[in-house]
């Protein structure tokens, strides 16, 4: 049996009162707009997770950079792409990629990972998503050093599309809302989801452009065109590198925040009382 630490206690104190006092219907609302909270335990999870080391997050940022060189060196040749523009692409693409598929696998065990805190204290289910969210969205911003030198090393010089990256970064902050509460109640339900998740994203990698344009495809570019992550990607990822802004991936990226947060809302509404009896 778990017992709630000490950091976990003063982040629900720090909700006050009114976390317990929700409902399904409003359980999203309620622990999105409870920052204070996810905020405290996800900056928690951090100093846990890198407790007593040196450099701390950062090494996450060390080995970015490591994977950025190694295969942009090797893939920057077999597709026949200039290094100087190939590994400002990559190095956003990793990063971004990272910060997806760890937000999808973690989202996996949102509610299984806190089950003890559900079953003891009445708060928002979301508030477990949000920290996961939070966590990731950090560390994946210890990783745009990387980006910065790169951007710098090959004299790609910011344009005004630079001005629509934090709008593109909130919208993947929103994103990992929806997909953590949505794989959250349907893992917490069947727990043959996690590892087909896990499977899965391995598989979509590959049909994703993360480490390949999709001009290189020609004719065939629809594989990217009418894959959703390639849009969310890209929504950040063109105004960093000075790519032509592709309008197209907002629509698609606001279009399916909001059937994302629609459908996770009525997972929620049809299931907050379930599920902490599924933990």
């Amino acid at each position: 049996m778990g017992v709630l630490n000490s950091a976990e206690a003063a982040a629900i104190d720090r909700g006050g009162s009114d976390l317990g006092s929700h409902s399904g219907r409003d359980d999203i609302l309620v622990g999105v707009k409870s920052a204070r909270v996810w905020g405290t335990l996800g900056w928690h999870d951090i100093r846990q997770r890198y407790r007593r080391s040196v450099i701390g997050p950062f090494w996450f940022t060390l080995s970015t950079a490591i994977m950025v060189v190694v295969l942009g060196a090797l893939y920057s040749t077999l597709l026949h792409q200039e290094i100087k523009d190939y590994l400002p692409y990559l190095a956003v693409g990793l990063v971004l990629w990272q910060y997806l598929a760890t937000v999808a696998n973690e989202g996996c065990n949102a509610f299984i990972g806190s089950a003890f805190m559900i079953k003891q204290i009445r708060i928002p289910l979301t508030i477990h998503a949000c920290r996961i969210v939070w966590r990731n969205f950090v560390i994946m911003l210890h990783s745009f050093p990387v980006v910065v030198v790169l951007l710098i090393a090959f004299g790609h010089w910011p344009t005004w599309e630079f001005l629509l990256v934090p709008l593109g970064l909130f919208l993947l902050l929103l994103h990992g809302v929806w997909i953590s509460v949505t794989l959250g109640i349907l893992c917490a339900r069947f727990r043959d989801i996690p590892p087909i998740v896990t499977n899965l994203i391995q598989v979509v990698f590959f049909f994703t452009p993360v480490m390949w344009s999709p001009e290189i495809l020609k004719e065939r570019a629809w594989v990217a065109e009418y894959n959703p992550l390639y849009h969310l990607m890209e929504i950040v990822r063109a105004p960093i590198t000075g790519r032509p802004i592709h309008w197209e991936s907002w629509v698609w990226s606001v279009a399916m925040l909001v059937a994302g947060l629609a459908f996770s809302q009525f997972l929620m509404r049809r299931t907050r009382n379930r599920v902490p009896y599924w933990l």
